[in-house]
């Protein structure tokens, strides 16, 4: 086994670590912020769930990663390690800045500059495919969560009824909110764990389904080791309840589920970050999420973090040439 291709292996599992940790946010915050079950459990049910994820529907996001973006002849193991060594570091710094970022956005921004520089990239799927779900489907998430949060706040006459019921059955509820959860979590395998196999794949390392079975239980190791981006997402924007919880993930979990089943691959993160937007609209009548300063700080990372992929990416092919 050439170096070239264990440098590879150990940047796909730094990588997997790093987007373990992200992913966990989205997935987890609303149930680890409310406090509904204990950390440890709830990182377990989140490994399990992003295995079979990736391994029932992971395969089409795989395939646009690795060959609809650039084609596969771009990716030789070189270029393979520089893309991924690149995504890791800008989730790396991320990470370190305790703000979710999208994986999605990084890798596919490093892919986009494989093809760019190959002169080879296919503009029609990013045009004609991802951008418009990258707008759309966070657009949706918002709509389907004010819609439902509308329903239930502010207390009235007309939903009083369901309110004394919802009281009434807090412990389904909480399962009701661990289980959205774990519908998340199956939703992330499905889609981001292609993020490391798609290059990996189009390389010839390693087959799609190989890859995604090897990868997705790191996913669970990053989200053990790496605690800031859900403790950020949970408790530092929005107070969830186990309704507001459940609510956000079935329509999150759906959504990300659409998008893998389109072959698509989409940020968790904004879709997260949509309904709870949407959240906040209702409950606390307003866009404020958190302080001006912090809000600075994701915006700028959510931006930052996929132009540094994609310039390390750069210069380590420039380097390769």
């Amino acid at each position: 086994m050439s170096l070239t291709v264990v440098l590879a292996f150990v940047a796909a599992a730094l990588l997997a670590v790093n987007m373990g940790a992200s992913g966990v946010a989205p997935s987890f915050a609303s149930v680890l912020g409310a406090e509904m079950a204990s950390r440890k459990r709830i990182l377990l049910a989140y490994g399990a769930c992003v295995v079979a994820g990736a391994v029932l529907l992971g395969g089409r996001v795989t395939n646009t990663l690795g060959t609809s973006i650039a084609p596969r002849e771009a990716f030789t193991p070189e270029v393979t390690v520089a893309v991924l060594v690149s995504i890791g570091l800008a989730l790396l710094l991320a990470n370190l800045l305790k703000i979710p970022q999208s994986t999605s956005w990084v890798t596919v921004l490093a892919v986009v500059v494989v093809g760019a520089h190959r002169g080879t990239l296919n503009l029609h799927t990013l045009y004609a495919r991802l951008l418009p779900a990258w707008v759309l489907l966070p657009l949706a998430g918002y709509a389907l969560t004010y819609a439902a949060m509308r329903a239930l706040y502010p207390l009235r006459a007309s939903n009083i009824a369901l309110h004394e019921r919802l009281k009434r059955n807090r412990g389904a509820l909480r399962v009701l909110a661990i289980g959205g959860g774990c519908y998340v979590a199956v939703a992330n395998g499905s889609n981001n764990v292609a993020n490391i196999v798609g290059p990996l794949s189009a390389s010839g390392l390693v087959s799609a389904s190989l890859g995604l079975l090897l990868v997705a239980p790191i996913f669970g190791v990053g989200a053990a080791l790496v605690r800031g981006p859900a403790d950020t997402m949970g408790k530092g924007i929005v107070p969830f309840g186990p309704v507001t919880a459940a609510l956000t993930s079935v329509v999150v979990g759906s959504l990300l589920l659409f998008a893998s089943s389109q072959g698509i691959p989409q940020s968790l993160v904004q879709l997260q970050a949509a309904c709870v937007l949407a959240v906040s609209r209702v409950k606390e009548g307003s866009f404020e999420l958190m302080p001006q300063t912090e809000l600075g700080k994701v915006l700028g990372v959510w931006l930052g973090a996929p132009l540094v992929a994609a310039l390390s990416t750069w210069a380590a092919l420039e380097l390769l040439r």
